[in-house]
């Protein structure tokens, strides 16, 4: 009996427990891509894009200026997205449209989202 209780306390904490991509909205979607890329962590990134041509020569740039760039440079992008604007531009039950606009950056950049097996990920990034 009380490998019984055990086991069902487990198995609430388990079944209370979601994947982080389930619980994003789509501005979080963005905002965890943006730190991700501003990390270098492709990996993360990768999670959160649709894997569509655009979208992999993106992952590929980003893999490359990893290697490129000196350590100390890499600690200048930490936390840029904490300073961005976002701004929900269009949002239905199933695609959504984010715009990013920063003072450090030149032009806002639109990132066009879709609900995939209900979780927002990033179809397109453009900028405008």
């Amino acid at each position: 009996m009380k490998h019984f209780f055990s086991f069902l306390i487990i198995l609430t904490f388990l079944g209370s427990c979601k994947s982080p991509k389930e619980t994003l909205s789509p501005k979080e979607t963005v905002e965890a891509y943006l730190a991700a890329t501003n990390r270098f962590d492709s990996d993360a990134a990768k999670e959160l894009l649709i894997l569509n041509k655009q979208n992999l020569m993106v992952l590929e740039t980003l893999k490359k200026m990893e290697k490129s760039i000196p350590a100390n440079r890499k600690a200048e992008f930490l936390n840029k997205e904490k300073n961005a604007v976002y701004t929900e531009k269009e949002i239905t039950q199933s695609t959504a449209v984010i715009i990013v606009s920063s003072q450090e950056i030149a032009m806002p950049f639109e990132f066009s989202l879709k609900k995939t097996n209900n979780i927002w990920l990033i179809q397109s990034i453009r900028e405008l």
